[in-house]
């Protein structure tokens, strides 16, 4: 999980550098591992998708990230109401 993390954390910072290829490739490292420890309906596993669906929007991909956006709002609605 802290690997995830670490991921996420470099993808966000990619994103802010405008390197939305390489950002989205570490949003989706972070989600493999999420999805492999905790299961695709987790909190952390939401936040991943939620980070992947912030890059597609950047990169014009409103579908795709309209797609993510709802996998991490299904996921928070189920977990916390």
């Amino acid at each position: 999980p802290d690997t995830a993390t670490s991921y996420g954390n470099i993808g966000t910072v990619m994103e802010n550098m405008g390197d939305n290829v390489g950002a989205l490739k570490m949003h989706n490292k972070a989600l493999a591992i999420r999805e492999k420890v905790h299961g695709k309906e987790h909190p952390d596993t939401a936040t991943s998708y939620s980070n992947i669906g912030s890059v597609m929007a950047d990169m014009g991909n409103n579908v795709g990230a309209l797609k993510m956006h709802n996998k991490d709002l299904a996921i928070c609605e189920k977990v916390h109401g």
